[in-house]
């Protein structure tokens, strides 16, 4: 029986992915660099390194991976300002390392994360994926980068790489800095939230579960029309509207936000996901006001 291999299996996305896989009876490969067990049948643990060709070519073919759903990476653009070289060696060199082992033991698909920094600034009324990138931030620039690698790897190699540009990710288990997960969990803790600017930011978050959906569809669709799709929620929301929005679903939630924009993340407009829709079959599931209150439950439940 053919494999699935989820890199970053221990993450955020990673941890839904490898769910949902076992759920539906697949085996599924949890790649980490950290150890890990599981009480699962159909999940197998590894340990290594994405820069490990030598592990990475055993283990593919030693579970007979077909597909690989690649999550791993330094995954915040305002970090990678402070940490431009690890971001680059995490991202780049291990996504290389991983297209090359995955080339050598013949996997037939690559769905490989990349991100809405690879746009950098897009003040237009649509974002779609013909726009040309421009980012800003190292961490934006590295997921461009391992865009254009998959493209290589395909035109030269045949490796069928997917690359999905995913916008603000929110929902159950996010261990990283956000700022829609910032106020939930402060008003689920009954805590103040404040921030001097921001609030005329415009976001267009999407919940885990839609982007697990998405990479899942990614995976298994036989043949895609094109290599880089959009993947994001519903409507665009200033920070002000996704205030208003927490405070319905906790009440008495404390939130005060300064007007103007947040000069460290990109300025973009509403994005186009019709070719995910076309291909893929994707459409959100979740409507922020949902997908909120199901956050705040979650947190309230698990206050650690």
């Amino acid at each position: 029986m053919t494999a699935v291999m989820v890199t970053g299996g221990l993450g955020f996305v990673g941890r839904h992915l490898v769910g949902e896989l076992a759920d539906a009876g697949s085996t599924v490969v949890s790649y980490n660099r950290d150890y890990a067990e599981s009480d699962r049948g159909q999940v197998v643990t590894v340990q290594g390194e994405l820069f490990d060709i030598p592990r990475l070519v055993r283990t593919l073919q030693r579970y007979d991976v077909e597909r690989i759903l690649h999550t791993a990476a330094m995954s915040h653009p305002e970090l990678s300002v402070d940490l431009p070289v690890t971001t680059f060696a995490a991202n780049v060199q291990g996504t290389l390392s991983l297209f090359e082992a995955a080339r050598l033991a013949g996997v037939r698909r690559i769905v490989n994360f990349s991100s809405e920094c690879a746009y950098g600034h897009q003040e237009v009324d649509l974002v779609r994926e013909s726009a040309q990138v421009r980012p800003t931030t190292p961490y934006g620039v590295t997921k461009v980068t391992t865009e254009l690698l998959g493209d290589v790897y395909g035109d030269l190699y045949g490796l069928d790489v997917i690359s999905l540009r995913i916008t603000e990710v929110y929902g159950p288990g996010n261990p990283m800095p956000e700022v829609l997960k910032d106020m939930i969990v402060a008003a689920t803790r009954a805590r103040p939230f404040r921030l001097d600017g921001g609030g005329d930011h415009r976001f267009q978050f999407v919940h885990v579960q839609d982007v697990t959906a998405a990479a899942l569809a990614a995976a298994g669709v036989e043949r895609a029309a094109q290599r880089v799709y959009n993947v994001t929620g519903g409507r665009q929301v200033s920070l002000f509207e996704a205030a208003d929005i927490v405070r319905t679903a906790v009440p008495g939630a404390d939130i005060v936000i300064g007007p103007g924009q947040i000069g460290t993340l990109d300025r973009q407009g509403p994005y186009d996901i019709t070719a995910a829709a076309r291909d893929l079959r994707y459409r959100p599931r979740w409507g922020l006001e949902d997908g909120v209150q199901h956050y705040a439950e979650w947190l309230s439940d698990h206050p650690r």
